[in-house]
């Protein structure tokens, strides 16, 4: 009886240190980082910590052109809040062998112009927001990047060079394509969940809205976006379906199209930055009719590209503009679309031919008399522009 005991006793210590052995296999396995364990199943759950958020897409074109600050948003889950500060330039330290510089190419992809000039973290940012485009459209869609960046983020300045090349990213987004015109990337939150254990840190990556909606005020909700991208495409064809004759023939029709139909209004909502603005509501901003030129034109297949800036009017005040390149017979040439509509004060009113075209199709002798390039669009990026013909055409 006595023996029985001892061996039942022995038997129970035996499987606690076996269950003590598996747990303390399981235990370093899952502190070490070598079994992906879910936090709820986790041994080592006390050693997790949780940090959330860099950076925001908090620049449109009107904000970031012509200024030295960029805005950083800090998104905590935790507490749900927003937080922010300005921060000037924060990769100023960067060397010039870090940055790109402006080469002699004058050729250039022209759907995909901002995007070529993204360093290979800007890019991967920007392609996946690009392939999820018909997800945007409900304005609650995660682009998750899981691990992608979690070797850069590892380095002492990898959030500063990831906040950078999200910045540079969705901007480049918007600028390649007028046709997204459904999101606000004001509303556009990058967030970094940060896994820390005892010998590793894990960094997951998404874009989102940080559980609100990134449509456009002027949306709701899907179908009406579906709707919005309808009736901008009728305009569209409507407009392609008179451009006919040579290249030059077909830019004046676009180009007249806008001018004859926008008017030029400030105050008319988000829409007058965008090409709904432009092609349906008939009243925005240079960035809508700059926009809704190049979307135009990408549809016939002529080479045109957003450019941003300053420009200096009439009055001698300078301030933030948008204008177009487009290219003929292998040679660039600026395109005013807003400065060849002069202010009538009657919508479709006439105006005078020598002001219809003071902008159309100028060289650069003459055109950068008064238009002088952002060449900091993408944020630390340098931008390499199409040089001009130095006449016009």
């Amino acid at each position: 009886m006595k023996n029985k005991k001892c061996n039942f006793i022995t038997s129970i210590l035996l499987l606690i240190m076996i269950i003590i052995f598996l747990l303390t296999v399981y235990f370093c396995l899952d502190v070490f980082g070598i079994i992906n364990v879910p936090k709820k199943y986790s041994i080592a759950s006390i050693l997790y910590s949780q940090i959330e958020g860099i950076a925001s897409g908090e620049n449109l074109l009107e904000n970031i052109i012509s200024t030295g600050e960029k805005k950083i948003v800090v998104v905590s889950k935790d507490s749900a809040e927003v937080s922010s500060q300005n921060v000037k330039n924060p990769l100023e330290e960067l060397d010039n062998s870090e940055k790109n510089t402006k080469n002699i190419q004058n050729t250039y992809d022209t759907n995909k112009f901002y995007y070529n000039q993204l360093d290979e973290y800007g890019k991967l940012l920007y392609t996946e927001l690009y392939a999820n485009k018909e997800q945007l459209k409900t304005g609650t869609f995660k682009a998750e990047y899981g691990v992608t960046f979690n070797s850069l983020l590892q380095e002492e300045r990898g959030n500063e060079i990831l906040s950078n090349a999200l910045d540079g990213a969705i901007n480049a987004l918007v600028l390649d394509n007028p046709e997204i015109f459904y999101i606000d990337i004001t509303k556009m939150y990058l967030v970094t969940n940060i896994t820390k254990k005892v010998f590793s840190t894990t960094y997951n990556v998404s874009i989102s809205g940080n559980g609100n909606s990134y449509l456009d005020e002027a949306f709701t909700s899907t179908e009406q976006v579906e709707k919005a991208i309808k009736d901008v495409k009728a305009i569209k064809d409507r407009v392609i379906d008179t451009a006919t004759g040579s290249t030059v023939d077909k830019i004046k029709t676009v180009h007249d199209y806008l001018v004859d139909s926008i008017t030029y209004d400030a105050n008319n909502g988000s829409t007058v930055y965008n090409i709904y603005g432009a092609l349906v509501n008939q009243k925005v901003v240079c960035e809508g009719y700059a926009k809704a030129f190049k979307y135009i034109l990408d549809d016939l297949g002529i080479p045109c590209i957003i450019v941003c800036g300053t420009g200096t009017n009439s009055s001698g005040l300078t301030e933030s503009h948008a204008w177009n390149y487009v290219q003929i017979e292998g040679k660039w040439y600026a395109l005013d679309v807003t400065w060849d509509d002069p202010v009538t004060g009657i919508p479709g009113g006439y105006v005078p031919t020598d002001l219809k075209y003071s902008y159309f199709l100028k060289g650069s002798e003459e055109f950068f008399e008064n238009h002088v390039e952002d060449e900091s669009m993408l944020g630390k990026v340098r931008l390499n522009y199409p040089y001009l013909s130095q006449t016009d055409y």
